[in-house]
This record gives C-alpha cells, sequence and structure tokens, in this order.
C-alpha cells in the first residue's frame, strides 16, 4: 500500500493551510489592501454578501419586507375572492327572487 504524497509546496508555501479569504472573510470574500493604504488587510466581499467581514447577506436585509409584502399580496387576494364570492351570492339570490316574480311563485327568505 503506497502512502499519500504531501501535497505540493510551492516556495514553501503549505497550500494546505486556511488562506485569509477563508479566515478573515468567512469563505465569502478575499484579502486585499485597503485603498488609503495600511498594514492590515481588508476583506472584499463576493456578490451577495457584504460588512467588514463578509459575513452578512444581501438577501438577509430582504427577508422581512418581502415576506411582509407576499402576506400582504395573499391577504388582498383572499379579502378580493371573498367580496366577489358574497357580490355572486347576492346576484343569485336577486336572479332567483327575479325569475320567481316573473313566474309568479312564491320563495321565503
Amino acid at each position: 500500500m503506497a502512502t499519500p504524497f504531501p501535497p505540493p509546496q510551492l516556495g514553501g508555501i503549505d497550500l494546505t493551510l486556511p488562506t485569509c479569504g477563508e479566515t478573515q472573510c468567512n469563505d465569502h470574500g478575499t484579502c486585499v489592501p485597503p485603498l488609503g493604504g495600511g498594514a492590515s488587510l481588508v476583506c472584499d466581499c463576493e456578490l451577495g454578501y457584504q460588512g467588514e467581514f463578509c459575513d452578512d447577506t444581501v438577501n438577509g436585509s430582504l427577508s422581512l419586507p418581502l415576506t411582509l409584502s407576499v402576506l400582504a399580496v395573499i391577504f388582498g387576494v383572499l379579502i378580493v375572492a371573498f367580496l366577489l364570492a358574497k357580490m355572486r351570492q347576492k346576484q343569485k339570490k336577486r336572479n332567483r327572487k327575479h325569475l320567481a316574480a316573473k313566474q309568479s311563485y312564491k320563495i321565503v327568505a
């Protein structure tokens, strides 16, 4: 049985160690030097992530308004459906009374 080879090292760099982007930027960005200069690196976040360490999702801030909007639309559709059903019920009742009066039937309401 052959022993596995150690991972390749380029110029003495161990490629199995986590990168700055994996540790500092939560694996959702890359470390870059700051625009104004400085010693510490900052995160350049991938699309869909934000924050100092790329730990906030852009979609996370939309979840509450989106949920409320969907619930409002569903509630509105239910109200309209209820009102249409009531109007149809009244119209049928009116039509029955009109037909009964036309044919001289007596309907007790």
